[in-house]
């Protein structure tokens, strides 16, 4: 879900320039410290690294002068700085500052000052020069503010600060600011125009972006608006490109943030200076969500959260992750009569220890107003995986049209996270409708331990163990992966029955997601069979009383080819239209 990728940055063109107006007195001033701030990229440039792909190749999109790239080399890490580079914007510093004294309300040089802090790592320093402004334009103190505090991952007080900004800054230039499509891809920004409310709409992008929601606040709101402060900042100043900051810049830097490094190439054939290419984080994710879950289904299906692949229309990395992926677990509903109970649960897989942080969320339709804000969480549950890094979950929510549920898991000792989020249908379900939970993966074991495969008769079902649904609960497996010659349990309720004495037939299979050209090509000829590896069949008696009627049993899966599988069970009831539940799981490749 999350490709890891460095995003590149080529010059293509020179910029125009241009000259702030500034109060007579203060010219001389100004321009000395523009002079400074130009022969110090100067400098830095000289000192940068080389490289051997500066700008040789094509690029994935074009933003005015820029050339941008995925360079997708998940291994790729920073060069340490030059030495020289750190000692001259140290000199830079210091020469800001005195001239500061003299001109204390120019908020070019402000900018300057707070972008070189934080670009050398002195955040803290950043922030108290933000705090201690004396900027006429009381809103670029907050916004500065709030630039140091989000990079410093302490998101709430940075929503306060820019909070206070957005409110008090020319109100046009709010509204550029808080727009999210310049970030957002065609789909997204095709929903966002046809909704009747748009603050709604807009906010409910926003709360959906949160990367993390085990972590306080929305730094992905905070982010952004970071973003358009380092472009308020780096207005007409100088860069390792070479060029003078203009709208392209600020597109890029909106959409993807500001450079962390610098590689210099070599000249290409008639050209007199070499390329300085600027890279980005390299594990910056897609944190939009998809179309399919920002509004309700027409069924009652849960949509996995998957993001297209392809160069991203934007990207994004929490200041206080290193890298954030995709958590392997599993997410269903059960339907009781006031309420709908989400069950999940995951492993860590190795990447984190107890001492990890896990939750479980759901977020409803009762979307906030604001943007940034965490909505509605109708379900927050936390804790710590257990010895063998495993995470269980089970919380009641109240029926709603439609949610969000995420399923992390945060190292913060490691700087990685990992998610799961699937869109879900939560409309309610009568007690006399025939319906079926969802499909989960359940723990075969019978009695001692011993797996039992379902293979002619159900008779054998009940030996699986869990005859409760907290039981069911404890045995969920923790990962979707199954080899060849497992037992692949499986656990599902029915709802509806028990009204009358009625017979009911159940029938499972699997089947291959991912089949080969020619297997494929096969089936299209009619050369092959149906795409059912393994089935069962059987037919037993219905509940004698209305109420969840819980099955469990198990599967025994032939020797499989590593690959994406679904399980899927069938339910029918004489009179009834037979419904169907599935479950994805994957056989790895064995080692």
């Amino acid at each position: 879900m999350f490709p890891p990728s460095v995003l590149a940055w080529a010059l293509l063109a020179a910029s125009p320039s241009s000259v702030d107006s500034q109060v007579p007195d203060s010219v001389g001033l100004h321009d000395e410290a523009r002079s400074l701030q130009r022969r110090f990229e100067r400098h830095r440039v000289r000192e940068l690294p080389r490289t051997l792909t500066g700008g040789s190749r094509e690029c994935d999109e074009i933003i005015g002068r820029l050339c941008i790239w995925d360079d997708g080399d998940d291994e790729w890490t920073p060069r340490p700085e030059p030495e020289a580079i750190g000692q001259a914007r140290a000199r830079l510093l210091a020469e800001f500052a005195v001239l500061a004294e003299s001109i204390p309300g120019d908020h070019w040089l402000f900018g300057q000052r707070v972008r070189y802090l934080a670009e050398a790592g002195r955040l803290e320093d950043a922030e108290a020069l933000a705090t201690s402004c004396g900027l006429p334009d009381r809103w670029r103190c907050d916004a500065y503010r709030g630039f140091a505090l989000h990079l410093q991952g302490r998101t709430a007080a940075a929503t306060t600060a820019f909070d206070r900004a957005l409110g008090t800054m020319p109100v046009a230039l709010g509204g550029e600011w808080t727009n999210p499509e310049p970030v957002l891809g065609g789909e997204l920004r095709e929903w966002l125009r046809e909704q009747p409310d748009s603050t709604r709409a807009v906010a409910r992008i926003w709360t959906l972006a949160d990367p993390l929601f085990l972590a306080d606040g929305n730094d992905r709101w905070t982010g952004h608006l970071t973003r358009w402060t380092y472009a308020m900042s780096a207005e007409g100043a100088r860069n390792p490109h070479g060029m003078r900051w203009a709208e392209d810049l600020t597109e890029a830097a909106v959409r993807y943030g500001w450079s962390i490094s610098w590689e210099k190439g070599w000249p290409r054939g008639g050209e007199a200076t070499a390329p300085v290419v600027g890279r980005d984080p390299p594990a910056a994710a897609r944190t939009f969500p998809t179309r399919d879950v920002l509004e309700p289904s027409e069924d009652d299906a849960v949509l996995p959260w998957t993001l297209p692949k392809g160069h991203a229309r934007s990207a994004y990395l929490s200041p206080y992750l290193d890298s954030l992926g995709v958590l392997e677990g599993q997410i269903g509903r059960f339907w009781r009569r006031d309420h709908i109970l989400v069950v999940a649960a995951a492993h860590t897989g190795g990447l984190l220890d107890r001492a990890a942080d896990a939750g479980l969320f759901v977020l409803d339709g009762s979307w906030s107003d604001a943007a940034g804000e965490d909505g509605h969480l109708a379900l927050d549950l936390r804790a710590t995986p257990d010895s063998s890094g495993a995470v269980r979950f089970a919380g009641g929510v109240a029926p709603t049209e439609w949610g969000v549920a995420s399923l992390e898991t945060w190292d913060r000792h490691r700087r990685r996270a990992r998610r799961l989020r699937v869109g879900m249908g939560l409309r309610p379900v009568p007690p006399d409708v025939f319906a079926l939970s969802d499909l989960m993966l359940v723990e075969a074991s019978a009695g001692e331990g011993e797996p039992v495969a379902l293979e002619q008769a159900a008779l054998e079902q009940a030996a699986l163990g869990p005859t409760t649904l907290e039981e069911m609960i404890k045995s969920l497996r923790t990962s979707t992966e199954a080899y060849g010659e497992d037992v692949l349990g499986v656990a599902l309720e029915v709802y509806g029955l028990g009204y009358r004495a009625e017979a009911v037939g159940l029938r499972a299979w699997v089947e291959d997601r991912s089949p080969s050209a020619f297997r494929r090509l096969a089936r299209r000829l009619g050369l092959a069979g149906p795409a059912e590896i393994v089935s069962v069949q059987w037919d037993e008696a219905g509940p004698d009383q209305p109420g969840p009627f819980l099955r469990v049993f198990g599967i025994r899966l032939p020797r499989l080819d590593a690959g994406a599988y679904d399980v899927a069970v069938e339910v029918s009831v004489p009179g009834r239209l037979p419904l169907t539940r599935r479950r994805a799981f994957t056989v790895p490749e064995r080692h």
